[in-house]
């Protein structure tokens, strides 16, 4: 490999070796140089497989289009414990198996303490880091999440952590070993680097920590001395794996890496055989109501605008918006103020001490899909830039290293800043980037896109509702792909008990080009599409899904709106935990699927045969996979919001003891299903069959009395009338 020296002198692998025997320059030293962070998220730290959450594999282009952004320094969130023998002998030794998730092999103790890692994932990440390095930029190699096998175990004794897990007992000395033997393999192979590659030993331990009624354990100093002896396994490890690794720069995390508890970690400062000097300590940035929060609470609301840009006409959205007070705090978490006294105090507690410090991520989410208003939407996307450059200029002013966090994601809610997953390497947000040059002396000139952003999800606000425009463009010619429409539920609407199913209302086009062109993709030789509704529930988030349409090109009306039922039958297997829903949604499947399709609502169906709204999409869903979108203005005979439950001159019905029969018109052939439904809801008959053009009629035994609904629906018409059985 190259390498790049202190003094910016390139040389070959046998030079750096040959430098082994002097020390790298102290940490300190390379906080200038460093200058301001990248990461590259949601990649390498991926449990199992790098790409499993929707991005490449880092390339060079990439890379160069992170150097030419002006960053000098990258952050790589990397797995380990998941690409070594650690994983399968877990599962064997718990008796499970790899398709049981996380924490039934993590979770449950093994006695597994020299864990190695694959050769070929140890490639796979110095082809990273090389990248990373020819580009004359710093790198951070971190250890990650990774199913939690370090960073939620930072405990000794019996746990009862997340949902469904059942109780944890975590031995901290196996955890311990575990790090140790870690570090000693990765140091070992990049062993002849020199300081453009430091080392982190965590990520952010404790964050994800064992749940107890609801709220985190308290990290207490018990604990910190856990964490301190697996930062101390990190150290040594490294420090005798040769090579550079005597003086290499390390980095140890605050506990769950919050600045709030970074004095803790000032008081239990990890011991290193180096001597003073070679190590950096870790906070990350998210001020929770402005960066990360997606829905108000009755203790404090989102902030979605930046202090100096606040909105006149919503104003309790505004950053430091107190719901006690009625009124702004101006030293409120994530305000210029706050942001001023942390870093200050953080710059004392370490920097001054010969201890640089990282932000090893920071952000803001985009809400382009939760405000409507453009003036308001534009003030909440210059304000996302202001806050990024009060950031990045706080961390400069204070010998402090910023990195942002990028996902890759280009979806609403995303931090993204550089393009990837298309293997186009543009600015997905100049404003932000350019208030970080701006932060680091640099020009910060690029073409700004918040206008475009604005028009782009401008709503016209008047009386005939919104609905949300989704656009499905697929992104490979070798499989099929999804394209996800998702709404996470809040209090006020997770319990779904309450219905006998869902109505969603669309009107759209999709269809797929087809064939898919890989020799193994599975998805045939023959264009199609599908739909399913999904629902998400209780505290293992269990999945149910049930068939909306089949072929949906078909099915679907470019120009009407459909109203589609699904009943709890209709699921492939019955939903359950239904008081306790977490979200739910519409997946549409196919190879090369491409089309749009405006979703007005999703109702909940009660057992009357009533419905009522669970979302209308006047904010912008969760949209992932082929799917994009923004919200959209419904055209006045498009606006629909009263419940049309019967269409009763539709259908003729006859009620004789022990059957129903109906009489209704179609305008085309179709398949067709009639449900008798008692007050529960439940089916007491149904019957499926082919309706012809014209008149048709059917009939339905039964041996039910009282009253009920008789339900028929023909191709995407649905005929609704309530009966009284003899």
């Amino acid at each position: 490999m190259l390498g790049i020296g202190k003094f910016g002198i390139v040389f070959g692998a046998l030079s750096l070796a040959s430098t082994a025997a002097f020390a790298l320059p102290k940490a300190s030293e390379l906080v200038a140089p460093m200058g301001m962070g990248y990461n590259i998220g949601n990649t390498m730290e991926v449990p199992e497989n790098p790409t499993g959450w929707g991005n490449p594999l880092p390339t060079a282009g990439y890379i160069k289009a992170i150097k030419a952004a002006g960053f000098n320094t990258v952050r790589i969130p990397c797995a380990w414990y998941s690409h070594s023998d650690a994983l399968a002998k877990d599962i064997a030794a718990n008796g499970g198996t790899a398709d049981n998730g996380a924490y039934t092999h993590v979770g449950k103790d093994a006695s597994f303490t020299n864990p190695t890692i694959d050769a070929a994932w140890l490639k796979q990440v110095k082809d990273v880091v090389d990248m990373i390095i020819a580009e004359g930029m710093y790198v951070v190699l971190n250890s990650h999440w990774d199913e939690g096998w370090l960073e939620d175990r930072v405990y000794e004794g019996t746990a009862n952590p997340r949902s469904g897990s059942g109780d944890i007992a975590n031995s901290s000395a196996t955890t311990k070993a575990r790090q140790a033997a870690y570090w000693k393999q990765i140091a070992t192979y990049f062993k002849d680097y020199d300081e453009h590659l430091l080392f982190a030993g965590a990520n952010e331990p404790g964050v994800n920590d064992p749940w107890n009624g609801g709220a985190q354990w308290a990290f207490d100093d018990s604990r910190m001395q856990i964490l301190k002896g697996y930062y101390e396994a990190f150290i040594t490890s490294v420090r005798s794996a040769g090579g550079n690794n005597a003086t290499r720069t390390l980095i140890v995390q605050a506990p769950r890496t919050e600045m709030d508890n970074a004095p803790m970690l000032s008081t239990n400062w990890p011991t290193d055989p180096a001597g003073a000097g070679y190590m950096m300590a870790e906070v990350h940035y998210y001020p929770y109501q402005y960066s990360l929060m997606t829905k108000d609470e009755d203790w404090g609301t989102q902030f979605y605008y930046y202090t100096g840009l606040e909105s006149t006409t919503d104003k309790t959205h505004n950053m430091g918006w107190n719901v006690y007070s009625n009124s702004i705090d101006n030293t409120a978490l994530g305000t210029p103020n706050q942001i001023a006294k942390a870093f200050g105090e953080l710059k004392t507690m370490f920097c001054d001490k010969g201890i640089p410090v990282i932000i090893g991520e920071l952000g803001a989410i985009k809400r382009t899909g939760q405000i409507t208003d453009a003036a308001n939407l534009k003030l909440h996307l210059q304000g996302r830039a202001l806050f990024y450059g009060e950031v990045a200029k706080n961390a400069k002013a204070n010998g402090i290293i910023p990195y942002v966090w990028d996902t890759g994601a280009e979806n609403d809610g995303n931090m993204t800043i550089i393009t990837r997953q298309k293997g186009t390497y543009s600015i997905l947000d100049p404003d932000v980037l350019n208030a970080l040059q701006k932060a680091y002396g640099q020009e910060g000139n690029n073409s700004s896109n918040l206008d475009s952003l604005v028009k782009e999800n401008e709503v016209v606000e008047g009386e005939n509702g919104k609905g949300v425009l989704v656009t499905y463009t697929s992104k490979t010619t070798d499989s099929s792909e999804v394209g996800t429409v998702r709404v996470n539920l809040s209090n006020a609407n997770k319990d779904l008990s309450k219905y006998v199913g869902l109505e969603v209302r669309l009107k759209g086009s999709v269809a797929s080009a087809g064939p898919c062109t890989g020799a193994s993709d599975g998805c045939g030789d023959y264009g199609w599409t599908s739909m399913d509704m999904f629902i998400m529930t209780g505290d293992s988030w269990a999945w149910f899904d049930a068939p909306v349409m089949g072929q949906a090109d078909e099915e679907l009306d470019a120009t009407t709106f459909q109203t589609f039922q699904i009943k709890w039958e209709d699921f492939r297997s019955e939903p359950e935990g239904l008081n306790s829903a977490n979200a739910i949604g519409l997946n549409l499947y196919g190879p090369q699927v491409s089309g749009t399709i405006t979703f007005d609502y999703i109702k909940g169906i009660k057992a009357d045969g009533s419905t009522e709204i669970i979302d209308d999409f006047d904010k912008k869903p969760d949209l992932a996979g082929t799917a994009t979108g923004k919200i959209v203005a419904l055209d006045a005979k498009d606006a629909i919001k009263t419940v049309r439950s019967s269409i009763a001159s539709k259908m003729l019905v006859n009620v004789q003891p022990g059957m129903v029969s109906a009489t209704f018109t179609t305008a085309k052939a179709s398949p067709a299903k009639a449900m008798l439904m008692n007050g529960l809801g439940q089916v007491i008959a149904q019957q499926s069959f082919a309706a012809s053009k014209g008149m048709n009629r059917i009939e339905l035994s039964n041996s039910y009395h009282g009253a009920a609904m008789l339900v028929v629906k023909v191709g995407s018409q649905k005929l609704v009338q309530k009966v009284i059985l003899k």
